[in-house]
């Protein structure tokens, strides 16, 4: 196992509740491909309940074995799933406008299966667990398609352990820069620091410099001081590794945009 060579309890140091900032609700479902192919009938009944909150960078929305108080559905950025023992972390799915956190809940359980940190900040409408479950009794539809995305992230989850073992660095910084770039709505610009992809990948930070300073040199990205820049989007895409269209595929299969 690859790992990135730091304490895995220090790699979290926000908790989930200070300093989250409660936005105006949001009635546009367009923000999250989840709720967006929701019938009007569920969105209106979901509405009411929805909050808009921040994610922050960093801040830390679940651990393994935590009860889950709030389902979380992305509208921008990235929440990355995380494996984590003594030696360090490795990523193992990340979820971003596509899907939820608290997904658990379609399955029936109440507790968290893995920690959850903000890598890339945004915003996000949740949903209190108890309406949610309560809910989903009663609205085959919504059970339905939360667990759509449940089988995604199965997928994710699988591509990302044969990802994680076969591909070199280069073609899994590659990949993650990619869906990053994708969750976070294909800005210019976006922030991430060597030491978050690091942590990602579950490697030590000297092999992502390497990295980015060789995409750069291939004018393919421009990083300053924790800046990401995508340069030649069509480039990164043949430099990273087969996983990236795999998931896109089976995303689009499993959630296909709604038209």
């Amino acid at each position: 196992m690859r790992t990135t060579g730091r304490p895995a309890d220090s790699v979290v140091p926000d908790s989930p509740a200070p300093g989250t900032a409660i936005l105006p609700p949001v009635r546009d479902f367009r923000a999250n491909r989840l709720l967006a192919g929701l019938e009007p009938a569920v969105q209106t009944l979901l509405a009411p309940e929805l909050q808009r909150v921040t994610l922050r960078p960093r801040q830390l929305l679940g651990e393994p074995g935590s009860p889950i108080e709030h389902v979380y559905f992305p509208h921008s950025g990235v929440v990355c799933l995380l494996a984590a023992v003594r030696e360090g972390t490795v990523e193992t799915a990340a979820i971003g406008p596509e899907g939820c956190l608290g997904f658990e809940v379609a399955l029936g359980a109440q507790r968290a299966s893995a920690r959850a940190i903000v890598q890339l900040p945004g915003e996000a409408s949740r949903v209190p667990v108890s309406f949610l479950r309560e809910t989903l009794r009663s609205c085959p539809p919504l059970r339905e398609r939360l667990l759509h995305f449940v089988r995604y992230l199965l997928i994710h989850s699988f591509q990302s352990a044969v990802c994680n073992g076969l591909h070199t660095v280069q073609e899994r910084s590659a990949k993650w820069l990619l869906m990053a770039h994708d969750r976070a709505g294909r800005p210019d610009t976006f922030q991430l620091t060597q030491e978050s992809l690091a942590e990602m990948l579950g490697v030590h930070r000297p092999s992502v410099t390497v990295v980015a300073r060789t995409l750069q040199n291939a004018h393919l990205i421009r990083y300053s001081r924790g800046v990401i820049a995508i340069v030649d989007r069509r480039g990164l895409e043949q430099a990273a590794c087969q996983c990236y269209g795999t998931l896109r595929r089976a995303l689009e299969e499993i959630l296909p945009a709604p038209g």
